[in-house]
């Protein structure tokens, strides 16, 4: 996100400034092992689906555990639900990956799903949303399974992806800055107010001005006649 980057900018700059060079070591430091990226959508992404494809379950899971417990955690009851929806899903597209190996990879492949389970059994075990799924590792063909094949179907994984790829966008965009980072936009918008005040001034002036039309001459007052009296006369 923008506002991040230049909010890193700033602080940097200031650091510098003031000479501080073991907090700007300890800043980038940490800026760089920083697992939200700077709250970078694409880069998020590239981490998760790169976990995905080559069945690296410890990044998956470390990467996810982060978001959830950093950002996840804070949002809206419908927004937790979604988030926790598409933890399962993005879960299930990592067992789908190893079970579409086999073919190629073989045993190694095979031994991937078996991990997966004995790694998660302790947070999945009693979910019911997960209960068929341990039938999988022991199918020979579980993408002809009816429970099962919708999952690897391109359909579903494309699906997948782009439904995460919104979400991350979306809370991302409605996270609370902090104070800093609304300097930017704080002084945008006081030089927006500066030239709109100028322009209504120049336009004022241009109205009152010796450049403006003189008010239209008056008639002179007629003295006011009674009807009844020329009439009398």
């Amino acid at each position: 996100m923008a506002h991040i980057q230049f909010t890193d900018t700033l602080v940097r700059e200031y650091l510098v400034s003031r000479g501080f060079a073991i907090a700007l070591k300890s800043f980038d430091s940490d800026a760089k092992a920083s697992k939200d990226h700077g709250f970078r959508v694409d880069k998020i992404m590239e981490i998760l689906m790169y976990s995905v494809q080559n069945l690296e379950l410890q990044q998956l899971r470390t990467m996810w555990s982060h978001l959830d417990k950093h950002i996840f955690r804070h949002l809206e009851a419908h927004q937790i639900i979604a988030a926790r929806d598409l933890g399962i899903a993005l879960m299930r597209r990592y067992v789908v990956q190893a079970a579409s190996s086999t073919e190629t990879a073989g045993n190694r492949n095979r031994d991937k799903v078996h991990e997966f389970f004995e790694k998660m059994a302790p947070e999945i075990h009693n979910r019911p949303e997960w209960r068929d799924w341990f039938a999988l590792p022991f199918l020979k063909a579980p993408e002809d399974h009816p429970t099962f094949s919708v999952f690897f179907s391109r359909q579903w994984q494309d699906t997948l992806a782009v439904s995460l790829h919104n979400f991350l966008a979306i809370v991302f965009q409605c996270m609370p800055r902090p104070t800093l980072a609304q300097y930017q936009e704080d002084s945008a918008l006081m030089l927006q107010l500066q030239r709109e005040n100028m322009d209504l001034r120049s336009r004022l002036e241009a109205l009152t001005g010796a450049g403006a039309a003189p008010p239209p001459e008056l008639l002179p007052a007629q003295p006011i006649m009674d009807d009844f009296n020329v009439v009398a006369q």
